[in-house]
């Protein structure tokens, strides 16, 4: 297939007209095209290519190549105090490919990602990421790269969605208001970006169904309980069971401002280790004996986000809060019990429109039948945390960030304090 671009005979046969500026005044009439941004005022550095980009648009093809840089490090807590450097390059492909030839509604989606350098990730004896964007897709001590994503879409009408195929689940949970992000946009821990249920990995292959009406918003996943980091998911698909994922998520208005309240219902038959009798694999015995297995696992979950202010003259201008309280069997799965509370914006600062921030609680439980097993050998107690964000919308393109955290940790006596920079540069 060939794009064509070139002259129009329709375009030869417009007539000129007067031009108003910025400042009121009129121009003479002129066939130039306004000139593009410069590179402090427009959205992306690299700007439209020499017009490749909207070229690409308007064939229904979109690129959006990004660099995100960390500097962060543990100022308190158990382990070395060190700082250190790590980054993300990703590039996210989709296609439109009604305009390319095929039916109407279908696209693709690719996600590619690449982490390089060193992360803080486990240090001070802490269970949950502080730096989700580097844990994904790996990093220990070397660099990582994966097709995070690899799917087709079709939506049906304005109301259905149906995608399948490699799935980034962070990528969906990034859309959350006033949280998620991707680790990139707004918070850095995972609890904040993509909540942990222990029944849903971070890259997932399977298909996601969305019917969307006026009363509310329902959605099906059918996918394999095993993580695909680093993989294609047609290595064995569903060797080891089938997850089923229901949700409903309601619109709600609370004094004139809107919001969202829903439920996840969670069932999965992937086979665990009982953490009642987990054999030798958790305690290795001189005498090997028999390891016991659960059949099955479930999860529920409560999320809500509201809006507290909204400006009237820019939308985009709000402060909101969110919160979500998720609990599960125990056993197989490790993560018994999550809670999560927070408050985030945008424009929070006169004349920093563009800026967003964001602080959260979280509180983690690991299964008790987990802890009774490991209680011979280690003590695991909950985890709980705080973090605080704030990024600088330097230009429409360049977003810097400060971010903080105090964790008291699940495997550490200390509480663990984390600070750290991040840069993100958008071509």
């Amino acid at each position: 297939m060939t794009f064509a671009v070139g002259w129009s005979p329709l375009a030869a046969q417009e007539k000129t007209v007067p031009v108003i500026n910025m400042s009121g005044e009129i121009n003479p009439a002129t066939n130039a095209p306004a000139p593009p941004p410069g590179w402090l005022e427009r959205e992306t550095l690299s700007g439209d290519w020499g017009g490749s980009r909207a070229r690409l648009k308007e064939h229904g093809v979109t690129l959006k190549p990004r660099l995100t840089q960390f500097y962060q490090g543990m100022t308190s807590g158990d382990g070395d105090h060190d700082f250190e450097y790590g980054g993300k390059a990703d590039l996210l492909f989709n296609a439109d490919l009604g305009k390319l030839g095929l039916w109407n509604g279908l696209s693709m989606t690719v996600h590619a990602e690449y982490n390089f350098g060193q992360s803080v990730n486990g240090d001070g004896g802490t269970i949950a990421p502080v730096n989700t964007a580097l844990y994904f897709p790996g990093m220990d001590g070397t660099d990582a790269f994966d097709l995070s994503s690899v799917y087709l879409g079709q939506t049906f009408g304005d109301s259905v969605a149906l995608v399948f195929g490699k799935i980034n689940g962070i990528d969906i949970a990034a859309s959350k208001p006033f949280m998620g992000g991707a680790g990139i946009d707004a918070f850095w821990n995972i609890t904040f970006v993509a909540p942990p249920s222990g029944t849903v990995p971070p890259y997932l292959f399977g298909a996601l169904l969305s019917v969307r009406t006026e009363p509310a918003t329902f959605g099906l996943w059918i996918y394999d309980p095993n993580s695909v980091v680093n993989k294609s998911g047609f290595e064995d698909p569903f060797a080891d069971g089938i997850t089923y994922r229901g949700s409903v998520e309601f619109p709600v208005t609370i004094a004139g401002r809107s919001g969202h309240q829903g439920f996840v219902a969670l069932y999965s038959t992937k086979d665990g280790t009982d953490l009642e009798d987990p054999g030798d694999l958790i305690l290795p015995s001189p005498s090997p004996g028999t390891v016991g297995i659960k059949d099955d696992r479930y999860y529920f979950a409560y999320t809500f986000d509201q809006y507290l202010y909204q400006s009237k003259q820019n939308p985009k201008e709000s402060v909101g809060m969110f919160g979500q309280f998720g609990i599960s069997d125990g056993n197989p799965n490790r993560l018994y019990m999550s809670a999560l509370v927070g408050v985030g914006g945008v424009g929070l600062i006169p004349g920093r429109s563009r800026d967003n921030w964001g602080a959260g609680y979280f509180y983690e439980t690991l299964s008790p039948y987990l802890k009774q097993s490991l209680a011979p050998i280690m003590t695991i107690g909950d985890e709980q945390g705080l973090e605080f964000f704030y990024n600088f919308a330097v230009l429409p393109w360049l977003t810097l960030g400060a971010d903080l955290q105090v964790i008291k940790p699940s495997l550490a006596d200390d509480t663990a304090v984390f600070s750290g920079l991040r840069a993100v540069i958008r071509f």
